[in-house]
This record gives C-alpha cells, sequence and structure tokens, in this order.
C-alpha cells in the first residue's frame, strides 16, 4: 500500500527543530521523534508499505495519523507536490508574530501603554511593511497578529492583507479599536478569502467613552461587534480594569456574551506610556482592590451561566463545558524539570514586532527600560534575530534560570507552585529580565489561591449540576509527538 502527505500538509525543518509537518490550515508545525519523522517521510506515494510487517506501535501510529487526516491513501501515479517536499528554513521556530503594523491611533486612550495617541513609535513605509513579510516568510513565520496603534488606519491595509496571502502568511487575529469595522471592510476580507478573529477592547458599559478619550467610541464598538457577530467572525475582547469601571463588570461581560463574544480578558493596566501620567495615579486598582473584585464576580459569573470563556488578569480562568476552573498563576515545576520547562510558554513559539522595526519577546516590554536591549530587523535580519541569538535564549528561558536570577525564590515556600510569574511584569518592576513578577509574589503571600478557591467552589458546583461538561474530541496525535526545544 502506498500513502501519501495530505495536500494541506508540508514537510519542514527550522534550527534545532528539523522533523516538522506544517499544517497550511492552521499555520503551524506538528513535530516528531526522529525515528517517527523518518517513518513518515515514506509517504510520499512513492514507497510501497507492508502494513502487515509493521511492529504493532507503527501500525498504532499509521492508524493515527490517518484517523488526522495528515496521510490518506496515494491515488495512482500520485506524488508528493514540489512544495511539500521537505524544506528547511534558516531560523528557530516561531509560530506567530504579533506585529504593530503603525504606532498611530484614531483614538485617544488614557491607558495606552505605546502612546499611540502620540505616534511615539511611528509607522513604516509600505515597503518596509513588504520588507517584514519577506522575512517573515523567509524564515518560516506563516501567522500573525496585526495590531497598532490602529492597524486599520493604514490606507495600504488591504495591501499588507493581499502581501500577507501571497506569502501565505495567515493572520490569526486582528487587533482593533473596531471604529474602522463596517461591511465594506469586511467584504474586501471577503474577496481575499480571508476570515480572520478580531479582538476589541471593551472597557465596561457606561465607561468605554471615558478611557478611550473619544465621544461614541462605545456606541461604535459595540456596532462592531454586533456586525462581526452577524457575519460569523470569532471575537475576543479585553476590559481593562480600573476604579472607575470595576462596578460594572458583571453588566459588561453579559453584554459582551449577547453580541457573540467567545472569550474576554480582564485586569489592570500596566503603568506605562499614558497611563504614568501623575493624575490618572488614583484610577489604578491595587492588588487587593483587584482580587477583592474578583472574589465578588467570580460567584456572580457562575450564578450567570458562564456565559463566555473568561481570564482574570492571573488569579482565574475557565472555559464552558470544561470540567474544572483553574488558576493561571499556579503552574507547578519541580526543581528536577525546572532547567527544561519555560518560564513562559508564549514566548517560546510567539514574539512582538514594533513599529519601528524593534523584535521583542512580548508586545508589552515594547515601551520598558529594558526595550534598547532589543534587536531591530531594520538593522539585523530576521533570520539572525531568530537564530541561535540572544533573543532566542531571553525566549527560551528556563524556569530554574528565573529561580535562579530572583533568590528569594528557592527559599519560597509557594515554589512548588510558581515558575516565576510573567517577564513583562518582571521589567517593569525593574528592568531585570529574569526578575521577580511582584504581583504574582503579592498573590501567593497574601493567601490569593485559598480567597479564589472559597470564591469559586460552590458556585462552580452548582452551575456544573446546571450544565454537566461535555467530553472533548481529541485534536492531537496521541503518541509520543514532542516540539521543539
Amino acid at each position: 500500500m502506498r500513502y501519501i502527505l495530505d495536500e494541506r500538509y508540508r514537510f519542514r525543518g527550522w534550527q534545532k527543530s528539523p522533523a516538522g509537518i506544517f499544517d497550511t490550515h492552521r499555520k503551524e508545525a506538528i513535530f516528531l521523534p526522529k525515528e517517527q519523522y523518518l517513518f513518515v517521510l515514506y509517504f510520499d506515494g512513492a514507497h510501497d508499505l507492508d502494513e502487515e510487517t509493521l511492529p504493532e506501535e507503527k501500525k498504532k501510529f499509521l492508524e493515527e495519523l490517518k484517523r488526522m487526516g495528515i496521510v490518506r491513501p496515494a491515488g495512482f501515479a500520485e506524488f508528493l507536490k514540489p512544495e511539500q517536499e521537505y524544506r528547511t528554513y534558516p531560523a528557530q521556530y516561531k509560530k506567530q508574530a504579533h506585529w504593530s503594523v503603525t504606532g498611530a491611533c484614531n483614538l485617544k486612550c488614557r491607558h495606552c501603554f505605546m502612546s499611540a495617541p502620540n505616534a511615539k513609535h511611528g509607522s513604516p513605509s509600505h515597503e518596509q511593511i513588504i520588507a517584514i513579510a519577506d522575512q517573515l516568510a523567509e524564515c518560516g513565520v506563516f501567522q500573525v497578529g496585526l495590531t497598532g496603534g490602529e492597524p486599520l488606519i493604514r490606507e495600504d491595509f488591504l495591501d499588507i492583507v493581499d502581501a500577507l496571502n501571497e506569502r501565505e502568511i495567515g493572520i490569526d487575529v486582528i487587533f482593533t479599536n473596531g471604529w474602522l469595522v463596517d461591511e465594506a471592510f469586511l467584504d474586501e476580507l471577503e474577496k481575499r478569502h480571508v476570515h480572520p478573529p478580531f479582538q476589541l477592547s471593551f472597557d465596561g458599559v457606561g465607561m468605554h467613552d471615558f478611557l478611550r478619550g473619544i465621544p461614541g467610541a462605545e456606541e461604535r464598538t459595540i456596532s462592531a461587534l454586533k456586525l462581526l457577530q452577524k457575519r460569523e467572525h470569532p471575537v475576543s475582547v479585553s476590559m481593562c480594569m480600573h476604579r472607575r469601571n470595576r462596578h460594572v463588570l458583571r453588566e459588561s461581560v453579559n453584554l459582551m456574551a449577547s453580541l457573540g463574544v467567545r472569550s474576554m480578558k480582564c485586569g489592570g493596566m500596566m503603568q506605562l506610556g499614558e497611563w504614568a501620567r501623575p493624575e490618572l495615579a488614583d484610577l489604578q486598582l491595587t492588588n487587593e482592590e483587584e482580587l477583592q473584585m474578583f472574589e465578588e464576580y467570580i460567584p456572580q459569573y457562575f450564578e450567570d451561566n458562564a456565559p463566555l470563556s473568561i481570564m482574570m488578569s492571573g488569579v482565574f480562568m475557565y472555559t464552558p463545558g470544561d470540567e474544572r476552573w483553574s488558576i493561571y498563576n499556579h503552574s507547578e515545576c519541580s526543581a528536577e524539570d525546572e532547567m527544561l520547562a519555560p518560564s513562559c510558554g508564549v514566548l517560546r513559539h510567539n514574539f512582538y514586532i514594533g513599529a519601528e522595526g524593534m523584535v521583542a519577546p512580548c508586545m508589552g516590554m515594547a515601551d520598558c527600560g529594558y526595550a534598547k536591549n532589543f534587536p531591530n530587523l531594520f538593522e539585523t535580519p530576521l533570520r539572525e534575530i531568530l537564530g541561535d541569538s540572544e533573543f532566542n535564549r531571553l525566549c527560551n528561558a528556563k524556569v530554574g534560570e528565573v529561580r535562579d536570577a530572583a533568590g528569594k525564590c528557592r527559599d519560597c515556600r509557594f515554589i512548588d507552585r510558581c515558575t516565576g510569574g510573567c517577564r513583562n511584569a518582571a521589567l517593569m518592576a525593574g528592568d531585570d529580565y529574569y526578575g521577580i513578577d511582584p504581583d504574582i509574589c503579592w498573590f501567593f503571600e497574601n493567601n490569593g489561591e485559598e480567597r479564589i478557591t472559597a470564591a469559586a467552589e460552590e458556585a462552580f458546583a452548582a452551575y456544573i449540576r446546571r450544565n454537566p461538561p461535555v467530553k472533548k474530541e481529541r485534536e492531537k496525535i496521541e503518541t509520543d509527538v514532542t516540539e521543539c526545544p
């Protein structure tokens, strides 16, 4: 029997991760152990496979590959297409770039950490945008989230979409304030066979205009959400919490759910950019105030039958249908595993490109004091930045490195459930990439886990009785599949 890799998949390799199968639909790679990968390379339509003589382990693996649609029986004289054949990229694997295509914005948000109302970071030229797209394709980065500032203010935004399409780079999400989302714009995306998710901000019923600095912003955002729901674009929302809008959290979540929003993030603002102005200091929630707000809301969330997926800072997260809620801050890592476990799993496969060309591990790091240490792809080719570089060393920082550098971690009684916290928070606290995240320290030291558990337990039990969890189908290959180091 001859088997062949399905048309949607390609054999690909990256530095330190040579054994990849790239999914052109999901725009991400599966990485296999060497022995399994050598086996899969035979699925090219040219090699006959005697299934009867295969070891039992390989038979099971083949059946799983067929079940997942990764391989199938080859047709008569059917062989791999040229684009499916094995090739490597001159960089380490990154799944997605979070890309600011402009540092300017059409709103005047009081909390903008990038100071987009003042266009502090400028805006790249069209030629520079195309050059960045070329570098992404060269490095095998085939998924981007487009952000700003406000990305839709660019007159050439649809040209950017065309450039990404030509390079087979998928748009994973468009971050927008919604002001310029209309039927005509969505029609243009549909003409290009692009139907991306969107992420909008909504900062509270009756409070959105206050934070966004423009009258009518709330009305325009709600109109955009209604339109995106009608056009069946997946939508997520972020809500920036402060002392003036904390009382409308429940009402705001329920409104977003009624407008088709699938998931929502709620949390305080970073004290950078516009929000660092002294006259706004009284609006910043303390850690205690934020935790109390979530303690009060969590029972209400379950009373409302968990209307959407939610993440409340790092202290609580839940997706409707799951068997259990969780505390994101609680991430166990033993002393035996700490030099293998990443301090931040997101940074391993994602990175940020700023409007001025700066490449940072995370967008939140774009305006901190440490940002001067990050490379610029207008000066250093992206293939070098994503190669065996100091940048990648930061992205792949291990839990053990953070614990060793922080000092106090080794003697902390919470070391078994804390992986060092957020690197962005550490930079904000002291420009030390391997420093302590003071927010996660505060959470554990002030009984955050116990308090969230007390707030959630009874209400969640009642919710589960009303809404039994749904058993989810398998989505991954159930074998010894490994991701790249």
